[in-house]
């Protein structure tokens, strides 16, 4: 993924992404950026020539400054559910303390995040970028489970990659709670579906 110029670029994405986050995507005007980063209107189309450039612009930007399964290798770290549970969950924690630190003082609700849902729909490039995203999830749980297989801690002949794929979609599930929140707290809430569903995936297996 391209890296993010610096500064005024910077500040665009950040005040693109507390405003949609405040407002919803299709509510947002180049009115409310201005007012938002200072900025002219003509500044904001230097760096980004539509809104649509724009949404991908934060997407892509939210996506790298929240990435963290990229600097860890699972197989080498997990040996048992407990310390899969112990990783994923440190990590998840890692992402949204980035995401609380970008978003400041802005008050917001999660749910304006199903912005993205209906965005996602309607742009092929966003599409790839989950598809990216999607797989990159998957790969970090397989190796989770390629660890325990190998400490001998997995029931016999199960596959680590169709083990991650079905965890993958149960813990999507899970996110989808979020939605439903009403306050501050939904970050101790997600951590708690997230322990909730592992465990109750492994029970199963």
């Amino acid at each position: 993924m391209p890296k993010i110029a610096p500064d005024t670029k910077v500040n665009i994405l950040i005040g693109a992404l507390q405003l949609f986050m405040q407002k919803g995507y299709k509510d947002v005007s180049y009115q409310d950026l201005v007012k938002k980063t200072g900025l002219s209107k003509g500044a904001i189309y230097h760096y980004f020539a539509s809104k649509e450039e724009l949404l991908v612009a934060v997407f892509e930007f939210l996506v790298e400054a929240s990435k963290q399964t990229d600097k860890v290798e699972p197989q080498n770290l997990v040996t048992d559910k407990e310390s899969f549970i112990k990783l994923f969950i440190d990590i998840k924690v890692e992402q949204i303390i980035s995401f609380k630190e970008m978003m400041g003082e802005t008050s917001f609700k999660l749910n304006k995040l199903l912005f993205f849902f209906e965005a996602i729909n309607e742009n092929e490039k966003l599409k790839q970028i989950i598809a990216d995203i999607s797989a990159q999830e998957k790969a970090f749980l397989e190796k989770g489970f390629v660890g325990i297989k190998n400490n001998h801690n997995l029931p016999e002949g199960k596959d680590p990659a169709l083990l991650a794929e079905c965890l993958y979609w149960m813990l999507q599930g899970s996110e989808m709670m979020l939605f439903f929140v009403d306050g501050d707290n939904w970050e101790d809430v997600i951590v708690d579906l997230y322990v909730k569903t592992i465990n109750d995936f492994f029970k199963v297996i």
